[in-house]
């Protein structure tokens, strides 16, 4: 069922936020306080003329737009050369799925999310920031771009649908999970090498 994934990944990560985490974490109540309300605002939509768009997209796109603007010109003007890339990559992969559905033999949110993952990997492996910026900025902005085409037929489309939200949770999550894995392996071999030397 759509949107089940990410509204797991949301309640698991509430509940490490607000349970588990360091109580000293500044990030901890804000990523709960986000979370909750992702959980609140999923089910709702904004309507825009003839665009339909589910309020947890929108929120995300803020938070992003708000992110990216805190960032050095150097990397705003990557950032944007990178998300333009990949908002046009995305909405021509929608609309060859749309053409040609028949080719997708492959589980089709594992196979985004796959994608989206190894290129925001390739194109910023140093920052899991720049790399959540990169996939949910370029996803979302594609998918407006495939509304709006849609649209001139006056054909039905929910901009960031549910499993639209299921690709960017398991997206943001791999990486974030990833990164936390390759923290860990990396303390562990200073550790190995400190007690090598001594």
């Amino acid at each position: 069922m759509s949107g089940m994934i990410s509204l797991l990944i949301l309640w698991a990560t509430w509940i490490y936020s607000t349970f588990i985490m360091d109580k000293k974490s500044k990030n901890r109540w804000p990523l709960a306080m986000f979370t909750l309300l992702f959980i609140i605002i999923k089910p709702m939509t904004f309507r825009f003329y003839s665009l339909h768009i589910t309020m947890p997209s929108l929120l995300i796109l803020v938070i992003c737009y708000f992110l990216a603007s805190r960032l050095p010109m150097k990397k705003q003007l990557h950032l944007i050369f990178s998300v333009f890339t990949l908002m046009i990559g995305y909405t021509g992969f929608l609309l060859f799925e749309m053409y040609d559905p028949i080719w997708m033999f492959i589980d089709r949110v594992a196979l985004i999310s796959f994608l989206l993952f190894i290129l925001s990997y390739f194109l910023y492996s140093s920052s899991v920031l720049m790399r959540v910026l990169l996939v949910c900025l370029g996803t979302l902005q594609g998918d407006i771009i495939f509304a709006l085409y849609l649209s001139k037929w006056n054909m039905p489309y929910i901009i960031g649908s549910m499993g639209y939200l299921d690709i960017i949770s398991i997206t943001v999550f791999s990486i974030i999970f990833i990164n936390f894995i390759s923290n860990i392996t990396a303390i562990t071999r200073m550790k190995g090498n400190k007690k090598i030397s001594h």
